[in-house]
């Protein structure tokens, strides 16, 4: 199945031991059941080919099957998905149902003008899901070549694929030119993604030692039967740089300058070609494929069949070209195509170019316009590459291949200016294209694009005159700043578009201004607007303005306290704008419908809209689009809260290119939260750490890092550093307030109740650590930052402005978590306070309620130790409700994987010898009762000496029951001899 040109691959491999038993291993740990992934980074000609053919013959002769793509130079032009493809008509030789079973793949593999094929992500599922199928028959290993050429879509599915593998017989190998890897290329995010994943390393593979050199280069000239000097060898060895292809075509270039341009070495084989066979080369180059179909060759050099054979056959001889699979050629090595190449005419290129131009225009092979528009402009054909830029474009539109479809209509637009009579070559106009590609920008995630097309277009605009024009750029233009989070910019641009329209009939373009115009705040005034817009957009009968303006009537109506109302307008919206196709705000609907829910309090629809919201912008390629990406931070958001852990998970290590750096800091901060309620500390940090480097300073991204801040360090019993990192989170977030309130918005962010109530639960924290170790200054300290959060809890539910006419069920079981926690900042042992939490999260923040038993559990137990006998009327009762709590929040931290509160839990029912399923107690006779007391006083932070004095011994003799406890128990020190104790229930806290 292999298909790899291996350069010396006709003697034995010198100098890559390490290397390959690296590959071997990886292979072998595949074979067991552990995927595992290798980059291969190297210069061009270093041996990276050779080595991975060395790799698939292991795999090989071992019983797996050896899958490889490649990727072709072809710049921008490749077409998506391309070596995927080439892996696919591999996997579909093996058996066919592998491909046929697949809508998607199958309609990938045969693509060339069957229109539009599914959706991004199910292209990616289904590879991945016939790729492990293929595993589970037999081990397999993947290969990836060039991926320095791999074009957008490709690098997508492959970080999609690493993020996936776990446990599938799977080896994956990508090698690409390490040479090439430039600070802009579009490889290097990719690269620095999944360089991060668990299961990928990276092996780089070095040129030659001067010695290693000389050992190649002599088993080179045994194999071509020549015998140089050592002088020669030497020379070969220096000049050569390490690199095995140099090293080769050094050797066999006899008569070539060594101390010429390398060119004139790799082109002195090529000079010894007949002169078809010349030809023949030259127009191979041109293809800009590694693979050029034997049909093409014929067609372009014009030669017959008989004339071509020969040719080729002494290409083959040379070994300059080699058979591939399908009836095709390529190059020994890339190089070698690029210096013959560099060595054509200007006039030969340009003709050859031209040809292979036509040639398309005829065959209309697979991906077609993107290979025609690379050949037109470099034949000089402007107005052919503007034409198939653009119907690139489309193709790439047509595959979900957003980043594709970006790239091609730059590159249109780079070429407008230099076509003559452009609109008539093309049927469309400049501003069109211009807007089309902000559109594209805002798919792809590239707002600053977006911004940059607009602002073009807005010169364009206005020096048509057209005021309609002019106002549909500016709305869009608002839409951006207002996505952006700069209101008082987008304001004041849509109020220019209305200025416009104000005074124009009803139009499409005028209910979408009177739509956006609506957004901001509620009032009579909004109100007019939203009713004007539906209004026009109706008449016009543009029911994607329509759809916009319901779902700003939906947010007005929801702040009138009509929510059932606001709901079905809201889905009402998004039927409109799926039955126009218009996909933004068909997701703008999906978003407003998920957060309407999720702030009333219904998770179950919520998560149902998340996930439908999810899946049309996977479908339509628009995940990283304006709406697309909200929608994934509030998705993982609602499946956290619902439960939905796995899932949450799942959104917070997201495949693909990198996201907008915002949203990449809110995923890594979401990813963060869930790492620390699941107890994999160093995660967390590492997780957060990225975070910061994107910066923390969008409201969106403040807010999760303060949320996991708290996860953090509150289950690592950190709580001072807890409440140092809120106090100045908080602080940021009230001065963004006061920046933000003077554009419009009003009263602080809710979101404060929650960090506010995080800030208490730490100084509740801080107040008992302190008040266990007599620190009598720390207990004020704690108490007064406590004090200070509950101030910023007060002032948010004040001032805030909910969503709706009033605050919703999670602002005000956070209003309640504040109060407990207050209480339990001064010392108090609340259990009704706990208990009246516990009802306000029940609708349905499974991880929150489960946290809030365990804290109504101890406040219950604790009342009951500490409150004297008369006024405890029923201490066994107290007793069995804080075993039913613990039952039922052990139940939901094992569903959720939430390690940490599960320790809680556990240690809890130890401490206070409660008998709940599941958990074992540790016998009391594991300390003596002199040990016990020693071991308490220890907890209340007295040293030895008072001890002593305390229980009348002497000191040394603390210091023996002290030293046979830590014995018992397995602990390092006398902290760590109170935790396990106190874990194990065998002393009770303080």
């Amino acid at each position: 199945m292999t298909s790899v040109a291996r350069v010396g691959s006709e003697i034995a491999l010198v100098a890559r031991t390490a290397e390959l038993a690296r590959l071997d291993a990886v292979w072998r740990e595949a074979v067991g059941g552990s995927a595992a992934a290798v980059l291969l980074p190297g210069e061009a000609g270093v041996g990276k080919t050779r080595l991975v053919g060395e790799l698939a013959g292991i795999a090989e002769r071992s019983g797996g099957v050896v899958l490889v793509g490649h990727c072709v130079g072809l710049g921008d032009a490749a077409p998506p998905y391309l070596p995927v493809v080439e892996v696919l008509e591999q996997m579909r030789d093996i058996d066919a149902s592998l491909v046929a079973d697949a809508p998607a793949l199958a309609t990938l593999v045969a693509r060339g003008g069957t229109g539009r094929t599914s959706e991004q992500l199910q292209v990616f599922d289904s590879f991945f899901s016939a790729l492990t199928a293929l595993a589970e028959r037999a081990p397999v290993l993947l290969v990836i070549e060039d991926l320095h050429w791999a074009d957008a879509s490709t690098r997508d599915l492959l970080t999609f694929l690493l993020a996936r593998v776990s446990g599938e017989a799977l080896a994956v190998v990508l090698t690409y030119r390490s040479d090439e890897m430039h600070r802009r290329h579009p490889l290097r995010p990719m690269l620095l993604e999944i360089a991060r994943m668990r299961r990928v390393e990276r092996l780089d593979l070095e040129p030659f030692t001067e010695a290693d050199a000389r050992e190649f280069a002599r088993a080179v000239a045994a194999r071509d039967e020549l015998v140089p000097r050592d002088v020669e060898v030497e020379q070969i060895a220096a000049r050569s740089g390490g690199n095995a292809f140099f090293v080769e075509e050094l050797l066999a270039a006899p008569g070539s300058r060594l101390a010429g341009p390398l060119a004139d070495v790799l082109l002195g084989r090529i000079e010894q070609l007949e002169p078809d066979a010349q030809r023949l080369v030259r127009v191979a180059s041109v293809a800009g494929q590694r693979r050029v179909r034997r049909a093409t060759l014929l067609a372009v050099t014009e030669f017959d069949e008989d004339r071509l054979e020969l040719a080729l056959r002494e290409c083959l001889a040379r070994y300059v070209l080699v058979l591939g699979e399908d009836d095709t050629v390529e190059f020994r090595h890339a190089l070698l195509r690029e210096a013959v190449y560099a060595d054509l005419l200007p006039g030969e290129r340009t003709r050859t170019h031209a040809a292979f131009v036509r040639l398309l225009q005829e065959r209309r092979y697979p991906g077609w316009r993107g290979a025609q528009a690379h050949h037109a402009t470099q034949s000089g054909d402007l107005p052919t590459a503007l034409t198939s830029h653009i119907g690139a474009a489309q193709e790439a539109e047509d595959v979900a291949a957003t980043a594709d479809v970006l790239a091609h209509l730059e590159q249109a637009l780079a070429l407008w200016d230099a076509v003559p009579d452009a609109v008539k070559v093309t049927g469309t106009d400049e501003l069109t294209l211009m807007i089309r590609a902000a559109d594209a920008a805002v798919a792809a995630g590239r707002t600053e694009r977006c911004t940059a097309f607009l602002r073009s277009a807005l010169r364009l605009a206005d020096a048509g005159g057209d005021p309609i024009a002019r106002a549909g750029v500016r709305r869009r233009l608002a839409k951006v700043r207002y996505a952006e989070d700069d209101w008082a910019e987008g304001r004041r641009i849509i109020d220019e578009a209305w200025e416009l329209v104000r005074d124009q009939p009803p139009s499409g373009e005028r209910a979408w201004v009177l739509s956006t115009l609506a957004f901001g705040g509620p009032s009579a005034q909004h109100r007019s607007w939203v009713a004007e817009a539906v209004s026009d957009a109706r008449q016009a009968g543009a029911g994607d303005a329509e759809a916009d303006a319901l779902i700003s009537l939906s947010y007005l109506l929801l702040h009138e306290g009509q929510e059932e109302e606001a709901m079905a307008v809201l889905d009402q919206a998004r039927a409109r704008a799926a039955q126009v196709r218009a996909y933004e705000v068909e997701l703008r609907a999906h978003f407003n419908l998920t957060v309407g829910e999720f702030e009333r309090g219904n998770l179950a629809l919520a998560v149902e809209h998340a996930r439908r919201g999810l899946g049309r912008a996977r479908q339509e390629g628009l995940v990283w689009a304006t709406y697309g990406r909200e929608l994934v931070w509030l998705a993982i958001q609602v499946f956290y809260a619902a439960g939905a852990w796995d899932e949450a998970e799942e959104l917070a290590s997201p495949p693909g290119e990198q996201a907008p750096d915002w949203l990449s800091a809110v995923i890594g901060c979401s990813a963060a939260l869930l790492a620390a309620g699941r107890g994999r500390w160093e995660e967390a940090d590492a997780r957060l750490a990225r975070a910061r480097t994107c910066g923390i300073s969008d409201e969106e991204v403040l807010k999760i890092a303060a949320y996991a801040t708290a996860e953090l360090g509150l289950w690592r019993h950190r709580p001072h550093e807890v409440v140092a990192e809120l106090e100045s989170l908080v602080e940021r977030s009230l001065a963004e307030h006061a920046v933000s309130a003077a554009t419009g918005h009003h009263g602080p962010p809710l979101h404060l109740l929650r960090i506010g109530a995080l800030g208490i639960a730490a100084a509740a924290d801080a107040a008992a650590q302190s008040r266990s170790h007599h620190h009598d200054d720390a207990v004020q300290d704690a108490v007064a930052a406590g004090e200070r959060f509950a101030a910023v809890v007060a002032r948010a539910e004040r001032e805030g402005a909910p969503r709706g006419a009033t605050l919703g069920p999670e602002g005000k079981a956070w209003l309640a978590r504040a109060e407990a926690e207050l209480a339990r900042v001064h010392g108090c042992a609340d259990p009704g306070a706990w208990a009246r939490v516990i009802a306000a999260f029940d609708y349905g923040d499974v991880y929150q309620q489960a946290v809030v038993r365990w804290r109504y559990a101890e406040a219950l137990l604790a009342e009951q130790r500490t409150a004297p006998t008369e006024e405890v009327e029923d201490g066994e009762g107290a007793r069995e409700r804080a075993c039913s709590e613990l039952l039922q929040a052990l139940q939901v931290a094992q569903e959720l994987g939430a390690a940490p509160l599960k320790a809680e839990l556990e240690s809890l029912a130890r401490r206070h010898r409660l008998s709940v399923p599941g958990v074992r107690l540790a016998s009391t006779d594991l300390l003596t009762p002199r040990e016990r007391s020693v071991l308490e006083l220890v907890a209340q932070g007295l040293t030895n000496k008072a001890i002593g004095a305390q229980l009348y011994i002497s000191e040394k003799t603390v210091s023996v029951h002290l030293t046979r406890v830590m014995a018992k128990l397995g602990a390092h020190s006398r902290t760590d001899a109170v935790a396990r104790a106190l874990s194990q229930g065998l002393i009770e806290g303080f």
